[in-house]
């Protein structure tokens, strides 16, 4: 990897490139059938860049934390993160509360047992519940240790705890509360995902003679660990992007920020900007800011986009996913992914895989307004539609459907009629 300039000011373009270089982008990715080897390949590379995968439920097209290797590799066989997670010496993933819930490394594990032991010792909505009930949590670790895995459900069914309370949102039983407390604080391990998409516990199992099992470092030097981690994976950053890689606080991080700068291993750089020079921080390590040539879909909980501020002042980017907008207030579907063209974001299409008919449906393609970039830097319609069109294919073979149908006419978007006719004319190139 060559290193990034030595300048103290970036331009907005070569700031951009060093970002996606940083997690990964920019590599050829695969269009023919994957092999067990290369997913397994894949999945490593991907980690190694990201040490996360955060994990969402919604599958109307494909599941958040199996799209951000498909964004960086190209097609593989998602099959292979379920055997990383299981308990093993050939576990190489476990899930845990990172940026949100997520696939991470043991060594990110081990760095967050600082939270786990805060979430110990602050039981929140399960003070409550304790005083009320004291002998519930040891009542759930026997229930764990002789029918797990088990899910929080099947774990307050064993008990016969039925009373979910009133109101809407999370109604769990008391039973479901401890377990996930006991989840937050380490003394359950999650084990895989039911067909449900409900996590599954055990007790845990020393399993990990390796970086896991090191000791436990003090929280400040655990931060420190955690924040340099972060600015290696962004490449260049805000200080607010480093903090919510991994959930800190900003001023929880600055002392580790601080440290950094010192030795060397950050520096302040001007990024230039059409409303002003923002000042970022650059990783020692950071890629060189090379032209990028790839087209990509990217989930919206992927790492390159997951903080929302850092998407809009890095790449002009505003995004609210459609999920928690009501349906007729929503103006760009109901879980759009982000389509990348070189080193932009120009488009984002709203897609359902319809499995019965084996149909990738694009239900709406809309152009991004991009405000404050320059126009000779914004893709033409034809690029963009032509473009995507192929990724569209990759991404329709890679889940196993045969077909793309593009929705045109009201309400589908400004690049509809423009993808669907190259989606038509691109049915072999995927």
């Amino acid at each position: 990897m060559s290193p990034a300039p030595t300048s103290s000011t970036l331009t907005w373009s070569r700031a951009r490139r060093i970002a996606l270089r940083a997690q990964g982008m920019g590599r050829a990715r695969r269009s023919d059938p994957p092999t067990p080897a290369t997913s397994r390949r894949a999945l490593a590379r991907t980690v190694e860049r990201t040490h996360l995968l955060q994990i969402d439920s919604v599958n109307v097209f494909a599941r958040a934390h199996h799209l951000p290797v498909f964004t960086r590799t190209g097609r593989w066989d998602p099959s292979v993160l379920e055997r990383a997670v299981r308990p093993g010496q050939r576990r190489s993933l476990r899930e845990g509360l990172a940026h949100e819930a997520a696939y991470i490394t043991p060594e990110i594990h081990r760095l967050l047992a600082f939270r786990r032991a805060m979430s110990a010792q602050d039981s929140g909505a399960l003070r409550e519940i304790t005083a009320s009930s004291p002998q519930l949590l040891p009542q759930v670790r026997e229930v764990v240790a002789d029918i797990g895995p088990a899910s929080a459900a099947a774990v307050s069914r064993h008990l016969g705890d039925t009373e979910r309370g009133e109101g809407w949102g999370w109604r769990r039983t008391d039973t479901q509360w401890a377990v996930e407390h006991l989840f937050r604080t380490g003394e359950l391990d999650c084990v895989g995902r039911s067909s449900q998409f409900e996590r599954l516990y055990s007790l845990p199992a020393d399993e990990h003679p390796g970086p896991d099992g090191l000791p436990a470092q003090d929280e400040a030097a655990s931060i420190r660990e955690l924040v340099e981690r972060a600015a290696r994976s962004l490449g260049i950053a805000e200080i607010g992007s480093l903090a919510d890689y991994f959930r800190l606080r900003v001023r929880t991080v600055a002392p580790a920020v601080r440290e950094l700068l010192a030795q060397g291993e950050l520096r302040e750089v001007e990024v230039s900007h059409p409303t002003g020079a923002r000042t970022m921080l650059l990783h020692r390590d950071a890629p060189a800011p090379a032209p990028l040539r790839v087209a990509a879909l990217v989930s919206p909980f992927d790492p390159l986009v997951f903080h929302r501020p850092r998407l809009a002042r890095l790449f002009d980017v505003e995004y609210r996913i459609g999920i928690y907008t009501p349906a007729a207030q929503r103006t760009t579907g109901y879980y759009a992914l982000l389509f990348l063209l070189g080193d932009v974001f120009p488009a984002r299409v709203d897609l359902r895989a319809d499995r019965v008919r084996g149909v990738l449906e694009v239900r709406g393609t809309y152009r991004e307004p991009l405000p404050h970039l320059p126009a000779r830097q914004r893709p033409q319609d034809a690029a963009i539609a032509e473009a995507l069109a192929a990724e569209l294919w990759r991404a329709a073979r890679w889940q196993g459907l045969e077909e793309v149908e593009v929705l045109t006419g009201s309400g589908t978007g400004d690049l509809s009629a423009a993808l669907a006719e190259f989606a038509h004319r691109g049915a072999d190139t995927g």
